[in-house]
């Protein structure tokens, strides 16, 4: 339908209405982990934060959702019902997952720059339901545009991280983390005792923002429901 000239949409799974969104979005299917799990990666963003006041990445519950990414790729805002009717699909004949964090993990940036996160190894169950994602994505992927894909402001790096991920980060280079933020978290965190294990019920479509943080949460689809009431 149309409201005010913009486009809104509202297909199975939107969490709310799709206006405003630009010609091609730079989207972030994900899986998201439970509230005590978003709560231990806000409070070791918290930590960094206190070390690093300036930097770019605070995590939170509304505009910046800790989040396992699956497939990172721009698409056309008008393909975005079809989207999440494939991810809903998937979503409903994927059982929840037990994943593990079992370690914090650091890379270097191309600017010398040091972000951590919580590493969790890559159970069977996640690596086909991100193989399962990224094949069904494939026709509805399209090229990059620039800044204006994202929520906000975007440095190049973000917009590097977008065009690298299909040949750094997928199939068997896909290594699922949750990204803590800017700075060298230590090994030992206070409060946080590692490994921790945890059972994701959930998946999500987000819009990206700078850094390739989950900025705006689309839709969100419970793994393991099973088929819609009333289909056959």
């Amino acid at each position: 339908m149309e409201a005010g000239g913009k486009k809104i949409f509202y297909p199975c799974g939107l969490t709310r209405p799709m206006h405003e969104l630009p010609d091609t979005v730079a989207l972030d299917v994900v899986i998201l982990p439970p509230e005590p799990i978003i709560e231990l990666a806000i409070s070791a963003n918290r930590i960094l934060l206190a070390g690093n006041p300036g930097g770019a990445i605070r995590l939170g519950k509304g505009d910046c959702l800790p989040h396992i990414s699956v497939a990172i790729f721009p698409a056309r805002r008008d393909d975005i019902p079809g989207i999440t009717a494939e991810i809903d699909r998937i979503s409903r004949s994927c059982s929840p997952m037990t994943l593990v964090i079992d370690a914090v993990a650091k890379r270097r940036t191309g600017a010398g720059g040091i972000v951590s996160s919580f590493h969790i190894p890559r159970p069977e169950v996640l690596q086909l339901f991100h193989k399962t994602v990224m094949r069904s994505m494939k026709p509805y992927t399209v090229p990059p545009t620039g800044p204006g894909m994202f929520v906000g402001d975007v440095s190049a790096s973000s917009i590097d991280c977008l065009y690298r991920f299909p040949k750094t980060s997928t199939y068997e280079r896909y290594s699922p983390h949750i990204t803590l933020g800017y700075g060298d978290l230590p090994e030992l965190i206070p409060g946080i005792d590692l490994p921790v294990r945890f059972e994701a019920k959930e998946a999500a479509i987000c819009h990206l923002g700078g850094h390739c943080t989950c900025r705006r949460v689309l839709a969100r689809f419970s793994l393991g429901a099973g088929a819609p009431t009333g289909s056959h």
